[in-house]
């Protein structure tokens, strides 16, 4: 696979990630990540491995109380050395329930990404808020 090819499957993965927790799809948002991923909120805390991730899942969508969220993720930016890589992107959170729309949070996320068996997933995916 070359270069050009990694960072489009790359900037998939980032958008999988967003649609998944957005639209309540756990399994395949865990699916985004190793079988040993860390997933860090400054919100909601530290995650690790498969089981960790999925019970993440349910601790946010407690936390949404019925609202409906978008992550907007932004300005991409990828250094990939072989199967392994690191990424900053820019995000948006929005949150919207009762017919209202509202700015939630701005931050981002620092990741580092591994190839595995030919598919670009989060190793490590660390939320920071501004």
């Amino acid at each position: 696979m070359s270069e050009i090819e990694d960072r489009e499957q790359i900037r998939e993965l980032y958008a999988r990630y967003a649609i998944t927790i957005d639209e309540g799809d756990s399994d395949n948002w865990v699916k985004c990540f190793t079988e040993d991923g860390v997933f860090e909120s400054p919100r909601l805390g530290r995650h690790s491995g498969q089981q960790g991730l999925r019970k993440f899942t349910g601790i946010y969508k407690d936390s949404l109380h019925g609202a409906q969220v978008r992550h907007v993720i932004s300005n991409l930016s990828l250094q990939l050395e072989g199967n392994h890589g690191t990424g900053i992107c820019y995000l948006t959170y929005y949150h919207s329930k009762a017919g209202k729309s509202e700015l939630a949070a701005v931050g981002g996320y620092r990741d580092t990404l591994q190839k595995v068996d030919g598919r670009w997933l989060f190793a490590s995916r660390k939320v920071f808020i501004d």
